[in-house]
Order: C-alpha cells, then sequence, then structure tokens
C-alpha cells in the first residue's frame, strides 16, 4: 500500500506542477481517479493523498511565515520497504523530524532486464581467484591480469605433468622435494592430492595490479594455503 500511495501521490504532485489552470487541474485529477480505480486503487488512498498535500503545503506557508511551531525537517532518510518493519522505522524517524522515502527492496528491473551476458569465470580478468583441494581444506588464492581461464591452463598442464606420471617410491620422495611453478603444483606432488577445478571462485575484481596484489595476500590470512 505504501507503493500504491506513491504512485498516487507523484501523479497528483505532477498534475499540480505541471497543469497551468483550475479546470484542466480537476479534469486530469478525474482521469488520474479513473484510470487507478480500474486498477483497483481504493477510494480512500485518494483521500489520505489529498489531506497528505494540504498539510505540506500548511506546513509550507508557516515555514514561510516565519511559524517557529511548524515542525522543520531534519533531513531525508531513503529506506528499503520491508513490510512490517519501514511503516516503524517511517514513524520513529518522524518523531525526529526527519521525512523518509520507501524505495523496492527488489525492482522488476532488477529480476528481468539482464542487458549483458554473465561472464563465466573462465572469461574474468584482472581478479583475485581461489582454487580448492579436492581432497583436504587447503585452498590456494592466486592473481591474474589475464582471464583467469589461461592462467587456469598453466596451472593445469602443469599439475598433470606431475599427476600423469608413474613414481617410485623414492622417485615421489625427490619429486615432493623440488620446487615446482605453482604452489598448487606442489601441493599435488607432496599429498598426491586432487585439485578441485570446478570449485574455483574470483574472490576479488581489481584493475591495479599492486592494488590487486595486496587483495591477494589479504585473503591468505586466516586460510590454510598450499
Amino acid at each position: 500500500m505504501h507503493h500504491k500511495s506513491g504512485v498516487v501521490r507523484t501523479l497528483m504532485d505532477r498534475k499540480d506542477t505541471l497543469v497551468s489552470t483550475e479546470d484542466d487541474k480537476d479534469r486530469e485529477e478525474l482521469h488520474i481517479r479513473n484510470a487507478l480505480k480500474s486498477c483497483s486503487y481504493p477510494k480512500w488512498i485518494f483521500d489520505k493523498v489529498k489531506h497528505d498535500q494540504c498539510q505540506k503545503r500548511k506546513k509550507t506557508i508557516d515555514t514561510k511565515k516565519g511559524n517557529k511551531s511548524a515542525q522543520q525537517s531534519k533531513g531525508l532518510a531513503v529506506i528499503p520497504y520491508v513490510e512490517g518493519l519501514s511503516e516503524t522505522a517511517e514513524r520513529i524517524f518522524r518523531k525526529y523530524g526527519i521525512n523518509t522515502v520507501m524505495k523496492p527492496y527488489r525492482t522488476l528491473r532488477q529480476l528481468l532486464v539482464h542487458p549483458k551476458d554473465q561472464r563465466t569465470v573462465e572469461q574474468t580478468g584482472e581478479c583475485v581467484y581461489r582454487i580448492p583441494c579436492h581432497n583436504c581444506d587447503c585452498t590456494y588464492i592466486g592473481e591474474t591480469g589475464r582471464n583467469y581461464g589461461k592462467r587456469q591452463k598453466e596451472h593445469r598442464k602443469e599439475v598433470e605433468s606431475v599427476s600423469n606420471r608413474t613414481f617410485t617410491r623414492s622417485d615421489r620422495k625427490s619429486r615432493a622435494a623440488e620446487m615446482n611453478k605453482s604452489a598448487i603444483t606442489d601441493h599435488v606432488a607432496k599429498e598426491n592430492h586432487v585439485i578441485n577445478w570446478s570449485g574455483v571462485k574470483i574472490l576479488e575484481r581489481e584493475g591495479h595490479r599492486k592494488t590487486r596484489q595486496v587483495k591477494e595476500s589479504t585473503e591468505m590470512e586466516g586460510r590454510t594455503a598450499y
């Protein structure tokens, strides 16, 4: 109902602002009432908006005349509309002379309009990413200025060069002691674990390289990393 009254209020304000003569204003108001009644708007909502507009004009006149008893607005608060909660917040704000405007929590535009195709993880560039292990809680945190898909191919190629080879026990020990290009490869060589490539998540988007590296370091804190 708060949104419905907002529709009526907007149309009535537009009528008062744009229409110049009183006769035309009356005809426009009748047109607004008939159009909204056909959309099941109740009669009382028009009367309420009319009353609120009269009170608003009276306060404006009192303020211009210097009436100190007129309530002075201390600002405007824009809050999302949540049924049952927003009305209470509005009453509290009103006690302190703060006007409130409700906005939809979720609009039809947000639900229906998607002008751009969603970018896949592989197509995402200039990002900080996380690659989990399939066998343990360890994760790899990395950053790249290129598309993640290209960086993942490099990771997988090096990991597969280790995991696809057959080692004796002594060979695996010596291989595990070697340092590879990536910590992911070191983890696979030492623990003989499998990387969960499908569980990759993009953590941050950042175009500036130094800032991206700082965010990479920040994401590593508190995590069990390779």
